[in-house]
């Protein structure tokens, strides 16, 4: 599926694949919403060329918005990888759209990507890492071992550090999200841990990842989101915000590099052995 489309081209792309793959129709406003992202994610992506001859895993990437919108701006071979795999006409509007293989994948396994194909040139985790109740660093380490040679890593998960944390802090509340553990008991978390800049490099390090490009953006906040919220947008974009890293959003390419012929850590750990 060629082209570029922008603004209301991609919106008819994506209302098609949910409307042609039966997607319920009141969970649509949810996924326009999160669309709302993809611009600065292609955006950030297009840094790196076009991707046709390139193959990207998007790993937890839901019903497989993101990857369309990728596919239809950049080119490229696409994958996706979810808990529950697509089927029936999802899977079938996800495949007319240039989605080539779907797999069922538990991130919350030891080993995460058991089963799925090695040597992608590029594996995507888009706002998912902050849902995990895992070791972030058996993750990377497997998305690791299913990278090509000098493959790309982008990951993109909330500014533990935005403007709105710090100031909550300084205030004495709290800057957990309500509603992250599910009273019914599934294994579905909200925004149970965040991270900071810093830190996803030193984790990334620690699992041989060297950071590539990164960019903290403010994102549309919410569904309905007040005056004030969308006054900050353009505010939190611009470049002063941006290097004091006050946006809600940490947008990060890592670069896969070869491991310690040793075994051990590139990062110092502590006496228990963690970092």
């Amino acid at each position: 599926m060629g082209g570029s489309p922008t603004g209301a081209s991609t919106a008819a792309l994506l209302r098609s694949l949910w409307t042609d793959g039966r997607l319920p129709p009141e969970r649509f406003l949810y996924y326009e919403f999160q669309a709302r992202r993809y611009g600065s994610i292609v955006d950030f992506l297009a840094r790196y060329g076009p991707h046709e001859g390139r193959r990207t895993l998007d790993l937890g990437g839901g019903v497989g918005s993101l990857a369309v919108v990728l596919k239809a701006r950049l080119g490229g071979e696409y994958d996706l990888a979810e808990y529950e795999v697509p089927t029936g006409p999802h899977a079938d509007a996800l495949r007319a759209r240039g989605i080539d293989r779907l797999f069922a994948c538990d991130l919350a396994r030891p080993d995460p990507l058991a089963g799925l194909p090695v040597g992608y040139d590029q594996i995507l985790l888009v706002e998912v890492l902050e849902h995990l109740l895992v070791n972030p660093l058996l993750l990377f380490r497997s998305i690791w071992d299913h990278l090509a040679p000098g493959g790309l890593f982008f990951l993109t998960t909330p500014n533990m550090a935005r403007l709105r944390n710090r100031i909550a802090l300084l205030a004495g509340r709290s800057i957990k999200e309500k509603g992250r553990y599910p009273w019914h008991g599934t294994g579905v978390y909200g925004h149970v841990i965040e991270f900071t800049l810093d830190e996803l490099d030193r984790l990334l390090a620690a699992e041989s990842f060297r950071q590539d490009h990164a960019r903290v953006v403010q994102q549309v906040p919410n569904v309905a989101p007040s005056l004030g919220q969308r006054i900050s947008v353009p505010v939190l974009n611009t470049g002063p915000a941006r290097r004091l890293r006050l946006g809600d959003d940490l947008l990060v390419a890592y670069r896969k590099v070869p491991r310690r012929t040793d075994g051990t850590s590139p990062v110092p750990l502590d006496a228990a052995g963690r970092l």
